[in-house]
């Protein structure tokens, strides 16, 4: 009798394990590799990246530290789990943060699957991505200048509004020594803006700018290749620009039809029919202002020309409105002289066509992130801008440029 019972006892035992074995949730190895946007290498992972797995079943959280090759290596029970992951990507003054997330994913064998990552945001802002200031030349052989425009574009991963931006040339040209200085030489914190100042209109949400998009102010709104007001050997189509600078008080600007105008918010010359971007090139500010009808009526913000007997004053901006801001200078080594402060340009760009040479400059498209082109603001116009380039308002480039 004792014997069977210690047979029942075993064999109740050996079941029981037997039980219990078949009841222990497998294990299996997954490697789940992180997938970039176009535009950015696994290089760029910051040390310390972890994928958190989280096990939707049982609420259990897992991580797993980032390869150099971007793989994160899991050792998981059978299951359907959420991953995810998020990390910032420092270059210089830039920043890009990164999210990641795979939801629902199955486990019940070794696996290998990828997680792709999406750009959540980048610093910047508006930006100048391209400025044609030289001019055209006519069929005889006329100069011609009409055709200037500048493109604004929204470099960042945010829906930003064109309301209210501003956008002026400085006093001075590049040939001379800037005489808007400070007693130790330095140049001024404003600057002192000359012919036009324009303002887009809005309230404030009027006018969004889309990541990636952009807006191009027209010199004059119409075709100038076909329009009988135009010139046929200009390179552009200005007829479809989102706004244009109409000089409606001098009575004797073009009004383009089809293209909505600025508005004028301050002149420094009465008797200019357009307004013009010197076709030898002018420092250009992109700003704000929080009232602008308050600001151009308080003679605070107006300054004569330091060193001379005249008594003209010319609005002044003060470097922390800009947003941004573009050094154009002379060709000529003996020329390049700067007017804006190193810290909104520490460079500069120019043309080395010269005048109505039917060239623009363009800033480098530094990455394209899932079709949108991202381009380069170091604020340095020697590293950030090429030049000499036929115009191309409102088209991206295709592929990265150095």
């Amino acid at each position: 009798m004792k014997k069977i019972l210690t047979y029942f006892l075993v064999l109740t035992f050996t079941f029981a394990l037997v039980n219990c074995k078949d009841d222990v949730t497998p294990s299996y190895n997954l490697n789940l590799t992180i997938e970039f946007p176009d535009g950015f290498t696994s290089t760029s992972i910051p040390d310390g990246t972890t994928v958190k797995a989280t096990n939707i079943q049982t609420g259990r959280e897992t991580s797993s530290t980032l390869s150099a090759a971007g793989v994160a290596s899991f050792l998981l029970v059978e299951g359907t789990y959420d991953f995810s992951t998020s990390f910032e990507i420092v270059d210089g003054d830039d920043s890009y943060v990164f999210n990641g997330i795979l939801a629902g994913y199955t486990l019940m064998q070794e696996s290998s699957t990828g997680i792709d990552l999406i750009m959540a945001n980048n610093s910047g802002g508006f930006i100048f991505k391209e400025i044609y200031f030289s001019g055209s030349k006519t069929p005889e052989d006329k100069n011609y200048y009409a055709d200037q425009f500048h493109e604004i574009l929204n470099n960042s991963g945010d829906t930003l509004y064109a309301d209210g931006l501003c956008l002026a040339v400085l006093k001075e040209t590049s040939t001379k020594p800037c005489v808007w200085v400070k007693e130790d030489g330095s140049l001024m914190d404003e600057m002192a803006t000359t012919y036009h100042v324009w303002r887009i209109p809005g309230d404030g949400t009027e006018h969004p700018v889309y990541p990636g998009e952009s807006i191009v102010i027209a010199h004059d709104g119409i075709d100038h290749q076909t329009d009988e007001n135009g010139n046929p050997n200009s390179p552009v189509n200005l007829g479809d620009a989102d706004w244009e600078s109409y000089v409606e008080v001098s009575g004797k600007d073009l009004d383009a039809p089809n293209v909505p105008n600025m508005t004028m918010m301050y002149t420094s010359s009465t008797t200019m029919v357009d307004w013009l971007h010197s076709v030898f090139g002018n420092a250009i500010i992109l700003f704000r202002l929080p009232d602008w009808e308050n600001y151009v009526a308080d003679a605070n913000n107006f300054m004569p020309t330091p060193g001379s007997s005249s008594t003209k004053e010319y609005l002044m901006i003060h470097k922390d409105l800009v947003i941004d801001a573009v050094e154009i200078v002379r060709f000529d080594e003996e020329k390049r002289n700067k007017r804006l402060p190193a810290e909104l340009d520490a460079g500069y760009t120019y043309l080395e066509g010269g005048t109505y040479c039917s060239k623009s400059i363009r800033r480098k498209v530094k990455m394209i992130v899932g079709g949108r082109v991202i381009y380069k603001d170091t604020n340095n116009s020697s590293e950030d801008f090429l030049h000499d380039l036929d115009p191309t308002p409102g088209v991206n480039p295709t592929s990265v440029e150095n």
